[in-house]
């Protein structure tokens, strides 16, 4: 218990504190270092919508090793993916459990933590309500055995806490206005950069984690290129990744006619209304929810928001109760300035031209 408690304080020490979302990814490593026992780990964003790796931290893992987990993540049929736990009741989960103790029914463990050595692998997937925020991966060293019983329960312990934080620290994300041109980078099928469009190579040192870790590309950017080549549902990719200062980029993936495996990457500031989507997100609000706190940006009373939603006025005032006490506020003028006059009017303003007034006789 005494862990527990101080791998909590940890936590909320990061929050109070006004850690960016970077460092509370590696505040929760040293958290969960303080229950369990692990010698490599990545805790990373995720976009909501995709589940692809927007940032974060990564622990012990060398550069050979984050392109084929991210091949197995996306391509191979495996136990535990996150797409699995982002929408499972308990969302911590160690493959020794998955495949009753017999690890070389896992793909992933057969092509890449056999070879590391490893005994176990617990996975843990941080969700707000019906959105993920983060994932993270913790890899028990050669001869510690699987992750305990107890390990396990401490683990569950420090969740509720750790999403609590990683929410906060998305809403006090960077809202350093951009100017900057959208910027294109292509692809060929071994993931090689053959052709960039001028401020390229700046907008990926930006996204590039450790350098002896991320390469030429980095991580965030090969994870989303391999899923657009691959997928079976869409060719085309946009997915939403953070950068080295905290600033949200729009990451749009294609593939090129008549070169198999080549792919063109759109990379631009991230639009407000991909702002306030992710904000709403990380409150951990439902889609009913979502719906309400748009209806109250928009200045509409809780008599027109049941209305306009078929609902009573006493459902929609306990929603109202609910996403106050999600958003940590108190009142409608809170909410709103917090997501929006806090986070993406001045952005609107930089993406305005404004005219020059015309003079009148």
């Amino acid at each position: 218990m005494e862990a527990v408690v101080r791998a909590r304080d940890r936590l909320l020490a990061a929050d109070a504190a006004g850690a960016r979302v970077a460092n509370v990814c590696e505040v929760i490593v040293q958290a969960f270092h303080d229950v369990a026992v692990f010698d490599r780990s990545t805790v990373l964003t995720t976009d909501p919508d995709t589940l692809l790796p927007a940032g974060g931290v990564v622990e012990g893992f060398d550069a050979d090793s984050c392109a084929p987990v991210w091949d197995n993540e996306l391509l191979d049929p495996d136990f535990n993916k996150y797409t699995q736990l982002a929408r499972s009741h308990d969302p911590v989960a160690t493959l020794a459990d998955a495949v009753d103790g017999d690890l070389d029914r896992s793909p992933r463990y057969r092509k890449i933590y056999s070879h590391m050595g490893a005994d176990d692998e617990l996975r843990v997937a941080f969700v707000a309500g019906e959105s993920c925020l983060a994932i993270g991966a913790f890899l028990r060293p050669n001869g510690a055995g699987v992750f305990t019983a107890e390990e396990l329960a401490d683990v569950r312990q420090l969740v509720p806490t750790a999403i609590t934080v990683l929410r906060r620290a998305l809403g006090r994300m960077s809202d350093a206005a951009s100017s900057e041109a959208p910027v294109m980078v292509i692809l060929d099928a071994e993931d090689r950069i053959t052709a960039t469009t001028p401020g390229a190579q700046r907008v990926l040192d930006a996204l590039r984690g450790e350098p002896d870790l991320d390469g030429d590309l980095p991580t965030l950017v090969r994870a989303a290129a391999t899923k657009a080549r691959w997928s079976r549902a869409s060719t085309n990719i946009t997915t939403r990744i953070l950068d080295g200062s905290g600033r949200w980029l729009s990451l749009h993936v294609a593939p090129i006619e008549g070169e198999v495996g080549a792919v063109a990457l759109l990379v631009e500031t991230a639009p407000p209304k991909d702002i306030a989507r992710l904000l709403l997100d990380s409150y951990g609000l439902t889609p009913r929810e979502t719906e309400i706190v748009l209806l109250l940006a928009r200045g509409r009373s809780l008599k027109e928001i049941a209305s306009e939603l078929m609902l009573s006025v006493h459902t929609v005032r306990d929603h109202v109760k609910m996403i106050y006490e999600k958003a940590g506020v108190n009142s409608r003028g809170e909410l709103v300035a917090d997501l929006f006059s806090n986070h993406v009017i001045h952005r609107l303003h930089s993406a305005v031209s404004r005219l020059t007034p015309t003079s009148t006789a």
